[in-house]
């Protein structure tokens, strides 16, 4: 980027400069998400299950984000630890080996996705109308994924090197097109939920096709050679060496979902109706969160290669505070105005009342989960995320997941008692994780921790 040195600039005016452009990304996806909503509801706005479905499906559209995510952190790290040690000349093969990956995974999800995707509905607690409309809305999304994957490649190379404007630029686009054809779709060609998942699969084939300009235009340093012999493996390897437990995290993530809807649905069925909609309302307040991790795997990925620890700790501690000064303000303008926002996008009284049960305690708990968030960030890019995978496990099925149950089944045994429970886990995790993220650095520092750079005969030379 122009006046700017990722390497050696002063961290807070860095950080909120290459979180900018993501974040009026991420706004625009929020944008969509509400529409989205909005839209669905209005189908039929008596109706709970309408957007409870989308909520069903959720777990299941997770896990293909959970892939991208895993490239995109992958891809990264890779750039990052290259370009901060120095040795760009070494990515050449970079993108034809991301997109070959991701053509992989795109055949593995729909191969394994469309013969199973209702009994996944079932397992994940999908019955009667709401599994009938989330099969609806499943059917339609599932083009969604090999244009996902291909976008993971390229916004992991441009998040690598710090071109956040042209991440900016790629959701944009693809909210933009979502937004104009949610209504033509749903009304217009009278497909329902279906007309919704396929506006999000042209969203985000409209986001590839400006990437893919963006790259043939050689607006990055990474270059489209459209060779088979610049598919390498050791380069997919490193891609899956750091990815794959990111991929792997966020899935574990997505399976918790089966707990969780499993034990709100015990407690009543309206609940995953109510939890979809304050999830998808939560984002107005975690948008920040998303935008700044970006940014600290640009600037915490380049440190990590040319092995200036305390770089890497400052911009983690720098990091936290800006989100816990920015995030405060939103999650409480949040938490005050939900009961009108709600009102907004669902009229059924019951499933109004169980989202003012959540609110509060969900948004404290999201909350405090901003220094988990910008540690696993750190682990990962530096090339460990294998650490934050197990650590991810432990939150999630040693911590999140018991906590929910005994809410649930032994101390209260209803929605209030389950999330306090959620919260006080919370708490814990937090606390956690600022000691790993301690003794990860003093680790770096007395070198019983190595950060690995791609060796330049581990990748063939350009023919």
């Amino acid at each position: 980027m122009k006046n700017i040195d990722i390497r050696t600039g002063a961290l807070a005016p860095l950080l909120v400069k290459l979180s900018l452009p993501v974040l009026a990304g991420q706004v625009f996806g929020l944008l969509y998400n509400l529409v989205d909503t909005f839209f669905i509801a209005r189908i039929d706005t008596s109706d709970p299950w309408l957007v409870g479905a989308t909520g069903l499906v959720f777990p299941i559209y997770f896990i293909f984000m959970a892939t991208s995510f895993g490239i995109t952190g992958g891809v990264s790290s890779l750039v990052a630890r290259a370009i901060g040690a120095g040795k760009t000349q070494e990515l050449d093969k970079t993108a034809e080996s991301g997109i070959f990956l991701s053509i992989t995974a795109s055949v593995i999800c729909l191969a394994v996705m469309y013969p199973l995707g209702d009994p996944l509905l079932r397992l994940f607690g999908g019955s009667n109308e709401l599994l009938a409309y989330g099969k609806q809305y499943l059917w339609w999304v599932l083009p969604t994924v090999p244009f996902m994957m291909f976008n993971a490649v390229f916004t992991g190379i441009l998040q690598g090197e710090g071109r956040t404007k042209h991440m900016m630029v790629s959701m944009m686009i693809g909210t933009i097109v979502n937004i104009i054809l949610d209504p033509v779709l749903i009304f217009g060609a009278k497909m329902g939920l279906g007309g919704a998942g396929l506006a999000t699969a042209i969203g985000n084939a409209s986001s590839s096709v400006y990437l893919l300009v963006v790259f043939l235009t050689r607006k990055s340093t990474v270059k489209i050679h459209w060779k088979a012999s610049n598919i390498s493996f050791p380069v997919m390897g490193e891609i899956i060496r750091v990815g794959l437990p990111q991929s792997i995290m966020n899935f574990l993530a997505s399976i918790s979902f089966i707990f969780y809807n499993r034990i709100m649905v015990s407690i009543n069925p309206m609940i995953i109706t109510a939890f979809t909609l304050y999830s998808r309302l939560e984002q107005l307040a975690l948008i920040p969160i998303w935008a700044v991790s970006s940014a600290l795997s640009s600037i915490a990925g380049q440190a990590a290669g040319a092995g200036d620890f305390k770089r890497m700790k400052d911009s983690s501690r720098v990091s936290s505070l800006l989100c816990f000064g920015v995030c405060g303000v939103l999650f409480f303008v949040f938490v005050i105005s939900s009961s009108r926002l709600f009102g907004v996008f669902q009229s059924d009284p019951q499933v109004l009342l169980l989202a003012s049960q959540i609110v509060l305690w969900m948004a404290l708990a999201s909350y405090l989960a901003i220094p988990v968030f910008m540690a696993n960030t750190i682990m990962s890019v530096a090339g460990f995320a294998n650490r934050s995978l197990i650590f991810t496990i432990i939150r999630i099925y040693g911590l999140n997941v018991p906590a929910c149950i005994l809410g649930a089944y032994v101390i209260g045994k209803n929605l209030s008692s389950t999330m306090v429970a959620i919260f006080v886990s919370s708490v814990i995790t937090v606390i956690m994780y600022l000691i790993i993220e301690k003794r990860f650095f003093s680790s770096l520092e007395k070198g019983t921790l190595h950060i690995s750079v791609l060796k330049k005969d581990e990748v063939p030379a350009q023919k």
